[in-house]
């Protein structure tokens, strides 16, 4: 998809440091959150409006508004922040063209064990991750630009 710069699972979706160094990295100039929860989170939409700079526009949209955004084209270099990988197959079964994928943060919680390094995963979001890989898409592990991507099947399989 033209101006999708990278698409990012990150559970703490905008923090810091390592958003930062993605934004700077991939000369993105928006961002995009796509979480039907966080949509619905007047709050939550303030605190991730505060934590980008101020030249980055953000949107905040539910997996429907996502999708209609995004077909409407992206008119400038655009990161895609999600939680998890299942919102994911959604935009991609409905027609958004997404060519690889960024795994950056899924923290330890009840249900998860650890897939590589900060990255866990329950069974049934490795299987979301199957079926991502099964469509065509490139599903990674890289917690910053400057790190190596480390291809995620290897650690589902082993799993």
């Amino acid at each position: 998809m033209k101006n999708l710069v990278l698409t990012r699972i990150d559970d703490r979706l905008i923090h810091g440091q390592v958003m930062t160094s993605w934004i700077r990295q991939k000369n993105a100039v928006q961002v995009i959150v796509a979480d039907d929860e966080v949509a619905n989170d007047d709050f939550m939409i303030n605190v991730l409006e505060m934590a980008v700079p101020d030249e980055i526009a953000i949107g905040v949209f539910d997996r429907d508004d996502t999708v209609e955004f995004i077909k409407q084209g992206l008119e400038a270099p655009t990161i895609l922040l999600v939680k998890g990988p299942e919102i994911l197959n959604y935009l991609v079964d409905h027609g958004i063209k997404i060519d690889e994928i960024d795994v950056g943060g899924m923290g330890a919680k009840e249900g998860r064990s650890v897939l590589y390094k900060n990255i866990s995963t329950n069974p049934e979001e490795n299987e979301f991750f199957m079926e991502l890989l099964s469509k065509g898409v490139n599903v990674f592990v890289q917690v910053m630009p400057q790190d190596k991507q480390v291809n995620i099947a290897e650690y589902i399989n082993r799993g």
